[in-house]
């Protein structure tokens, strides 16, 4: 069987780990779309390029030389895409936000929308050819946060080519292997209109869900601290790094100075990380000083960091935030205040001057990032959100929830979660939410079900990522690596037929 994978940075040793355990995969084609990562990743498998002759290396294109063709774009656009076919690139974050955005919220546009259809029209041509050359039986991918990645899946489905996309469910452990890049996904969907008996899922959805109950963590998440401190914030604003074993001091020092010197890091990278470090700084001392809020009707709105695939895709229609609060807020009851809560993830990334125009907006609070979201929603009337899984924990807790994005989870009862298309429609839709509300455990359980049986036990960003410290001794993590990587590909051959 022939596959194509479709890496994001690190995600390629992770595939790159899954082919060479595999039994059922004998050949493989890669699309990676990290040149400096991709560097270290060579550094480590020096082998790689020798075993792989497919390899499609997406800094390598040069569209700007590519001559606009409109009328190409809208064959393709009604040929391959049910939707704009700008949204290609506007769901790519290197795209949105460019380099800045990994370490500092970026309110500028990188490109215009003529240089992101000639992105789009050359990159599509140059995959299309890609997998035309290497046709590939199956091609899986990681969520979808990459153009080449949602041209690649809309290409698949044209061609009738397999497609499988890895992506967490949330619910613990349990990634999905589903046929669609979208939430919910049309599997999900299917399987949980179908109301299958399945003793064996019942019991394991019986036993997350009082798991999640108790403590409401999944797989790859990193827990808030109960004080809130500055240290706190400074950790969180570079968590991507703070659990990744320290370098060799030297080679460390080494690096700043080839860094500073030969690609001028002070200008840009070092520069953008300082302004995250002042931030952390700014942005706490400014919800330390803010008064505690004492609202008793209130709703919640967790906000998103940006940009990310929340948003992006599942969310595309509401990437921005503030415009949203400020729709919200003005279109809740009489009487109902709004409480914002920042992302902890999001420490340090936004500059206090976002969250003074928050707080600036009538009815609105906004709460720091370090407060406990469990305690904030006990006391809310209902949570409302974009597309972020803060909706399920609200609905475990017995808390109405009305979104306007796409959630895996929105199949669920009427009852519990209603979604919207229109800000105009909220005050009724929450009142009648409010009044009808009815938690419906049975329909919980169903859907943990049908998360089970579209997934696989995987400790992706923990074991494999190394983002966060995998629960296992060190001895253990080889073993346990191939044994989650068995029932992977074990899975992926069962979907197949």
């Amino acid at each position: 069987m022939k596959v194509l994978y479709l890496t994001q940075s690190s995600s390629l040793d992770f595939f790159y780990d899954l082919h060479k355990n595999s039994s059922s995969f004998k050949d493989a084609a890669y699309v990676v779309t990290d040149f400096e990562y991709y560097k270290s990743f060579i550094k480590k498998n020096p082998t790689f390029e020798v075993e792989n002759k497919d390899i499609f290396k997406e800094w390598t294109l040069e569209p700007s030389q590519e001559i606009l063709d409109k009328s190409f774009l809208n064959d393709i656009e009604n040929e391959y895409f049910s939707s704009p076919i700008l949204k290609s690139a506007k769901i790519d974050r290197r795209l949105v936000g460019g380099l800045k955005s990994t370490y500092i919220q970026n309110d500028k546009s990188v490109f215009t929308d003529e240089e992101l259809m000639q992105n789009i029209q050359f990159s599509f041509k140059e995959i299309s050819e890609f997998i035309d050359q290497y046709k590939p039986d199956l091609i899986i991918g990681f969520i979808c946060v990459t153009m080449i990645e949602y041209l690649t899946f809309h290409i698949a489905k044209k061609k009738k080519i397999k497609y499988l996309n890895l992506r967490p469910s949330r619910v613990k452990n349990k990634f999905f292997v589903v046929d669609d890049i979208f939430d919910p996904a049309k599997d999900i969907v299917k399987d949980f209109a179908s109301n299958i008996i399945d003793k064996k899922s019942n019991k394991e959805a019986n036993d997350i869900l009082k798991e999640l109950n108790e403590d409401f963590l999944y797989e790859g998440v990193i827990p808030t601290k109960k004080k809130d401190s500055f240290i706190q914030h400074l950790k969180y604003s570079a968590i991507s790094s703070y659990f990744m074993k320290k370098k060799n001091p030297i080679l460390r020092i080494s690096k700043y100075i080839t860094n500073i010197f030969r690609y001028n890091y002070l200008q840009t990278i070092y520069a953008w990380r300082i302004k995250r470090i002042y931030q952390a700084y700014s942005s706490y001392n400014y919800f330390k000083k803010l008064p505690k809020h004492n609202h008793a009707d209130y709703v919640l709105f967790p906000l998103h960091k940006e940009p990310e695939v929340q948003l992006l895709l599942h969310g595309y229609s509401y990437t921005n935030q503030i415009d949203v609060i400020e729709n919200i807020a003005k279109n809740l009851p009489d009487g109902i205040k709004m409480l914002v809560k920042e992302h902890p993830m999001a420490a340090g990334y936004r500059s206090t001057r976002f969250y003074k125009k928050i707080n600036r907006i009538p009815n609105v609070t906004i709460i720091g990032p370090m407060e406990n979201l469990s305690t904030i929603l006990k006391g809310a009337k209902m949570l409302i959100t974009i597309s972020g899984t803060s909706a399920f924990e609200a609905i475990l807790k017995k808390i109405p929830v009305i979104h306007f994005g796409d959630l895996p989870f929105e199949q669920l009862s009427d009852k519990m979660i209603k979604k919207l298309n229109n800000f105009n429609d909220l005050s009724s839709s929450y009142n009648m939410l409010i009044k009808d509300y009815h938690y419906e455990e049975s329909e919980i359980i169903r859907y943990i079900e049908t998360c089970i049986r579209n997934s696989v036990p995987l400790d992706f960003y923990s074991l494999f990522l190394k983002k966060s410290p995998p629960n296992i001794y060190k001895r253990d993590i080889p073993s346990e690596k191939k044994k989650q990587l068995s029932i992977l590909e074990d899975f992926i051959i069962s979907k197949l037929h």
